[in-house]
């Protein structure tokens, strides 16, 4: 062989090498980017899953919030029909000594109600 072909095969050699190396790297380099997409999906994913989060929790507060207004007006409402339902609390002194009524019966006069007054016929067409 002569020294101009050895240094070809040499050359050769060499460039083969050397393309095998750059497909390496390029098949390393293909999957650091596939990896290095899914990771930035991975992190959009994890963005918008803490997104909607944080809106379903302002919802749950929200719903909280109104759940507790409804229930204070329920108990307030309750507090009242209870105090009106209630009888009047009577003084200590009422509750000593019972209280008698006194039922008068007046019977009525047939003739005033047969003819009333002058003046109660004014004060009734009054209000009407």
């Amino acid at each position: 062989m002569s020294p101009n072909l050895e240094e070809v095969q040499a050359k050769k050699n060499d460039l083969e090498n050397e393309l095998r190396s750059l497909e390496e790297k390029e098949k390393s380099l293909d999957e650091k980017v596939k990896t290095l997409e899914q990771e930035w999906e991975i992190h959009e994913l994890e963005w918008k899953v803490k997104a909607k989060q944080e809106k379903i929790g302002q919802f749950e507060v929200r719903i909280k919030e109104l759940e507790d207004k409804m229930k204070h007006r329920a108990d307030a409402q309750e507090a009242v029909v209870e105090a009106q339902e209630q009888p009047a609390i009577e003084s200590p002194e009422a509750n000593e000594a019972p209280q008698q009524e006194e039922v008068v019966v007046v019977e009525p006069d047939l003739e005033a109600e047969a003819s009333p007054k002058p003046e109660e016929s004014k004060k009734k067409r009054r209000f009407f």
